[in-house]
């Protein structure tokens, strides 16, 4: 086929799929294939000189929106209506052309509407910005400043020291070599307040059900002295309760087993009791022996990509040491795909975070090489229908 028929028929295959959409009952699986067959298109259409130019504009973008999200613009655009930028240089007492020229970089890519004659409205996009305001904060203003030193990071160092958490390029562009990511957050309570808020709305944004199918591990003939489930690390236990009340729903009864909520002291003691009835917390470090012999399961989510592999090692032989013949581990990640697909990108700009603050992201691959060095095999990995988080099944080798 040729260059030419091949493009035709890019067009006409979106052609039928929109022919077929309902934008009064938008189906988001076929949205986001829709979206990815437009991408698709474009970058058959695309020179490679637009596309250098098109990441110019990404980053002008971003540094348009903070610089105005500082200025207290975007807050000052009413949701409703609009404004125009003299009005806003007078509400914000800044001054009125580097106002407007910050914000026609947001109307040349559609997060701003021009409305003519220097007034301006909201968009969708635009809100977004305001309300998640702290993933784009936190993501700006500690990851980015980082990844742009990148070039003398690996100029200064031996290759092996970005695999080392306390050599990390975080730590050594904030002046802290010899301590954590997370370690430096707890000298600085406010960039780790920053740091919780936007975790707990990327948290919000990555499913916990629909993947792995919780309801089928509970028996009948279960042994109420062996804990059903261990949230290794759980947090809050957002993800816990969710999969109670999963299994409850489906009449499931969760109490033949204990329920157990694992993480630091800190952590636990700003849970309340009354806000994960039924379950139990225990106080543990899983640098450490797991203290929970024989559970049914054991949940970690979001844990392993945080950290590099000799690390992830301890956590899971931890974990493995513990484990009966019929216990499962599930781990909650990411998964990156052998080739990229589709429209998401989140692992790929969240693989490049990690790497910066001394974690990582995984193929199938790597997943399957970690777990045989700690004593386990991938038995199956459970995908979302959209995006890369998965489920990741594991039992002892």
């Amino acid at each position: 086929m040729s260059p030419n028929a091949n493009l035709v028929a890019s067009i006409e295959a979106l052609l039928a799929a929109a022919k077929g959409y309902n934008i009064d009952k938008p189906d988001h699986v076929a949205r986001v294939n829709m979206l990815g067959q437009l991408e698709a298109l474009h970058y058959q259409l695309e020179d490679p000189t637009e596309a250098m130019f098109r990441q110019l504009t990404n980053y002008s973008e971003t540094s348009a929106v903070r610089t105005l999200r500082q200025m207290n613009v975007l807050e000052k655009i009413p949701r409703e209506g609009s404004i125009s930028s003299k009005q806003l240089a007078a509400n914000t007492g800044t001054n009125e052309e580097v106002l407007t020229r910050l914000i026609r970089v947001l109307t040349s890519t559609g997060v701003l509407k021009a409305l003519g004659g220097d007034v301006y409205a909201h968009t969708s996009r635009s809100l977004a910005f305001l309300d998640t305001a702290e993933i784009t904060s936190f993501s700006v203003d500690e990851i980015a400043p980082i990844a742009y030193k990148m070039p003398e990071y690996v100029a200064t160092h031996e290759p092996g020291s970005i695999f080392n958490p306390r050599q990390s390029p975080f730590s050594w562009g904030n002046d802290a070599e010899g301590k954590t990511f997370y370690e430096f957050l707890l000298d600085h309570p406010d960039r780790l307040k920053r740091f919780n808020t936007a975790m707990t709305t990327q948290e919000s944004a990555l499913p916990v059900l629909g993947m792995f199918p919780f309801t089928s591990l509970l028996k009948a003939d279960a042994d109420p002295s062996r804990a059903f489930i261990v949230d290794v690390a759980g947090g809050r236990g957002q993800s816990l309760l969710q999969i109670k009340q999963e299994i409850e729903a489906a009449g499931g009864d969760m109490g033949k087993g204990k329920v157990i909520l694992q993480d630091r002291k800190a952590v636990l003691d700003a849970v309340p009791d009354e806000q994960i009835p039924g379950v139990e917390k225990m106080v543990i470090d899983f640098f450490q022996s797991q203290p929970v012999k024989n559970a049914q399961i054991y949940y970690l989510r979001r844990i392993m990509h945080n950290w590099q592999d000799a690390e992830c090692r301890k956590i899971l032989q931890n974990i493995a040491a513990a484990m009966a013949p019929d216990s499962r581990l599930l781990i909650g990640e990411m998964v990156v795909p052998d080739v990229p697909e589709g429209v998401d990108k989140t692992v790929y700009w969240m693989d490049l975070c990690m790497l910066i603050i001394g974690g990582k992201e995984r193929s199938e691959r790597e997943f399957s090489t970690l777990l045989d060095s700690a004593g386990l095999k991938l038995v199956k990995i459970w995908r979302n229908k959209l995006g890369s988080q998965t489920v990741i099944e594991c039992h002892l080798k």
